[in-house]
């Protein structure tokens, strides 16, 4: 059976929702899209589909095609009574609805939670909107730029003077409704023991507050060093120590090769600093001369840059060398000697590379969906299953396609169970479930952070010899560097057990696999091959524990000619064409911040675990998950590529424009005490005719407003430039929240860019409870963030701090596993805890 065989999904989302329905449909449901008579809005949008004549077609959208496949298709007009009574008799024998336009336009219809509820009390109801369905700005205008700017990722995309840059393709609701898919697997867990739907409340801008690799953090935990708008600093600079170079400008990460760009950062210190040691030596090896710097142990370079051994002028005759010796490699020689000498170096590929991936096509990843005319090109699993998880077999319907097939097969079905009695107080949907953690840095650890803010019990495995990178990485608590102060660890690994262990000791790997058998799942993120080599791989455990469920994350998968590639998210990031598609059409690629792959993989790899828990409660069986960062990174790109497939059209960085949209962009505003180097800025996206009419109202161009061939979106694009300097001439005199206010007001959608100062204040934010303070044993307080996602009736609950170094090892190994004091004893002993 495919992992939620049996469910009935109405999709009733546009495009800011259609993904969630996919992911969904994918992994079995059946999922019914309603769109109006005149089509769903997600069918009008960039990409289109091509005309015979080789022009684009403004119906037909390979977003649609790529997103709304695999589901059955009805027209039902929620704007009329006809229609409505239509949408609550499927709502009334549904599992799940999803919908993205909040109470505000659902609530008149008749269609919103309390009333789709109160028909089908085990209804779990999705909506997926900008700022949450209450609150402040629950009623904000809102685009894909503004949200992308009020959730904290745009602000640290800065390339030299030039204002944030977001990535070149809509991105905000896509991190929402890959949240909304987990957050809708958790509530149907909950609903087979209680019966009882809920309302699942996702925040496109709570959601992307994950996507600042902790930067939302800084203003919290008192780094203003790192803050993402703070210009000062507490003490002296920190040498960048991550494996990614998150905390390097990103200019410096970009090379140029014989046939296109690389991304190599030179890193130092115990996390990356082995991997410039490789690279010296295939550089020796190639004859270059750089025998000085081979002799160095870069895992150690910043304490020779503390004390004024390795200086300014080491590190540009270093980095000349480098770039000398990559303008004579091609983008294959450079994937050949990756492999050969684990480099974390990589070509940044577009499109077209991505679609022709070596790795992709071993792998099977991308598939044929439909035939002739309808035939597309499409991102396959998003999770390799060792089992019948998963399925894909339709491209997107044609406009009412399925109406009549759906109505006869729903409508007959039988009214809905009376609810049974639910208890006083119902349980967490994951509470029991017992989860060992051997993930690193962030893609592993998101995923059993959230399996424990909904009651699993989480035990994280790591060493305090071979510190993780995540330890290592800003921000910190009051700015000073420390395996135990970084509030990026804190927040990916509240709510865990920590057990320190040794899993180089056969010792340690014994007590490894004694957490295997005690657990229910293992997540793991070690590079391929390892936990084969430890005696952990899934096959060994699964023998011993048929229903444990494996879940592997890494750069490529687990098979594939490129599987053994070493890398963080920003090496995901280039083989999956990101690195490609932000910065400026004038400039070098900027590439997005941080590992940028590391905030997708996970949310693919949460749902596919959720499902994978569904079967297992169903028919008791286990199951090995295999999830790859790129292929989870391409289906954030999956209208592109299909694009790409029938028409060769490659993506390139445009910066804040848009290919529909005007004027589009970041504007600056008047500085004040969260201007990072003087300048401070507010997002503005006009997507109607309305809005631009409010706008040019709204900054005083009555010209502009009366000028007839500004009235429609081609007009405006076609003089993008000239509108976008009328617009930060007037933004330009006033401060961000008086920009903002005034353009909300006026029915625009704009935000201040937010640093971490803002995100940290943020009064919708606050309203959700959205950041958390828990009590530290080392800090006194720490910040985290919480869940992504609300359930109204059984909440995700923070229980407490990341655990510091081996605090809770009594606790596990006495607890869980029921060793004895002199077995743990002799364990300490033996340095097997550490």
């Amino acid at each position: 059976m495919a992992f939620v065989d049996g469910v009935r999904v109405l999709d009733l989302s546009d495009e800011r929702g259609l993904l969630a329905g996919r992911i969904l449909a994918d992994l079995g449901a059946d999922v019914v899209q309603v769109e109006p008579p005149s089509g769903s809005s997600a069918r009008l949008r960039a990409p289109h589909l091509r005309a015979p004549d080789g022009s684009p077609r403004p119906d037909a959208s390979y977003l649609w095609e790529a997103y709304a496949a695999n589901k059955r298709g009805i027209v039902a007009d929620p704007d009329t009574r006809d229609g409505q009574e239509l949408i609550r008799g499927l709502a009334a024998v549904a599992d799940v609805v999803i919908e993205t336009d909040g109470p505000a336009v659902q609530g008149p219809r008749g269609l919103d939670a309390d009333e789709l509820r109160a028909l089908n009390p085990g209804l779990v109801y999705a909506s997926v909107t900008a700022f949450g369905r209450t609150g402040p700005k629950a009623g904000y205008h809102a685009a894909d730029l503004v949200v992308w700017a009020a959730g904290g990722p745009l602000d640290e995309h800065r390339d030299g003077d030039r204002p944030p840059v977001r990535i070149s393709l809509p991105q905000a609701f896509l991190h929402a409704a890959a949240d909304a898919a987990a957050g809708i697997l958790l509530a149907l867990r909950e609903r087979d023991t209680s019966g009882a739907g809920q309302l699942v409340d996702v925040s496109a801008q709570a959601s992307l507050g994950a996507a600042t690799l902790g930067r939302v953090l800084a203003d919290a935990v008192g780094d203003v060093n790192k803050d993402m708008a703070a210009g000062q600093a507490l003490g002296a600079p920190r040498v960048d120590q991550s494996g990614s170079g998150s905390g390097t400008e990103a200019a410096l990460k970009k090379w140029e090769c014989r046939d296109g760009l690389v991304e190599f950062h030179i890193g130092v210190g115990p996390a990356s600093g082995g991997f410039t040691n490789n690279f010296l030596r295939w550089m020796v090896a190639e004859g270059a001369p750089v025998e000085r710097f081979a002799k160095l142990d870069f895992r150690t370079v910043p304490g020779l840059i503390e004390s004024g051994e390795f200086t300014e002028a080491d590190t540009a005759e270093l980095r000349a060398a480098v770039a000398k010796h990559l303008a004579t490699k091609t983008k294959a020689e450079i994937i050949e000697a990756a492999m050969a000498y684990k480099l974390l170096c990589v070509p940044i590929f577009d499109a077209t590379d991505v679609r022709t991936s070596p790795q992709l096509a071993a792998r099977e990843f991308f598939r044929t969906v439909g035939e002739g005319e309808r035939a597309r090109t499409l991102p396959g699993p998003f999770a390799r299953i060792d089992a019948d998880g998963y399925t894909l077999t339709r491209p997107a319907p044609l406009l009412g396609e399925h109406t009549r097939e759906v109505l006869d097969e729903w409508l007959s079905a039988p009214p809905c169970p009376a609810l049974r009695a639910v208890a006083e107080t119902r349980r967490l949907p994951l509470e029991g479930l017992k989860v060992l953690d051997f993930s690193w840095v962030v893609a592993g650890p998101v995923i059993g952070r959230a399996l424990a803010d909904f009651g699993a019990t989480v035990v994280r495995v790591e060493s305090s010899t071979r510190i993780e990178t995540a330890r290592l990485m800003p921000p910190f608590h009051g700015g000073v560097f420390g395996p135990e102060s970084s509030a990026l660890y804190g927040t990916w690994n509240a709510g865990k057990l920590g057990v320190t262990l040794d899993l180089r000791s056969d010792a340690g790997r014994a007590v490894a696999r004694d957490l295997a058998r005690w657990a229910d799942v293992v997540i793991e993120s070690f590079s391929p091959g390892l936990m084969r080599r430890w005696g952990l791989d899934h096959e060994t455990l699964r023998a011993e524990q048929p229903g444990l469920i494996v879940l592997s994350t890494s750069i490529n998968g687990q098979t594939g000619p490129w599987s053994a590639l070493a890398g963080y998210g920003n090496i995901g990031a280039s083989l999956s064409g990101y690195q490609s598609i932000v910065g400026w059409p004038d400039r070098p690629a900027f590439g997005p911040y941080g590992p940028y792959t590391d905030y997708v993989g996970p949310r693919f790899s949460l749902a596919a675990l959720l499902a994978a828990l569904r079967r297992r409660d169903a028919t008791g069986e286990g199951c090995y998950l295999d999830v790859s960062q790129v292929e989870a990174g391409v289906w954030f790109q999956a209208p592109e590529i299909a694009d790409n497939a029938d028409n060769g059209t490659v993506v390139t960085r445009m910066g804040n424009a848009d290919r529909e949209h005007a004027p589009h962009g970041v504007f600056p505003v008047l500085p004040d005490e969260h201007a990072y180097q003087g300048r401070r800025y507010v997002a503005i996206a006009v997507t109607t005719d309305a809005q631009w009419r409010a706008l040019a109202a709204a900054i005083g161009r009555q010209d502009l407003l009366g000028d007839p061939a500004l009235g429609s979106a081609a007009g405006r694009l076609a003089r993008a430039g000239e509108l976008e300097e009328a617009v930060a001439e007037w933004t330009s005199t006033r401060h961000a929240a008086d920009v903002e206010a005034a353009l909300q007001a006026a029915g625009v959608p704009a935000h201040v860019s937010a640093s971490s100062a803002d995100f940290c204040s943020d009064p919708q934010l606050a309203h959700r409870g959205h950041l958390v303070r828990l009590p530290h044993p080392l800090h006194g307080e720490t910040t985290v963030e919480g869940p992504r996602y609300l359930l109204s009736d059984t909440p995700g609950v923070v229980r407490r701090a990341a655990p510091t170094f081996g605090q809770d090892n009594e606790k596990v190994l006495g607890e869980l596993l029921g060793y004895d004091d002199e077995r743990i004893k002799a364990l300490v002993e033996q340095g097997v805890m550490k």
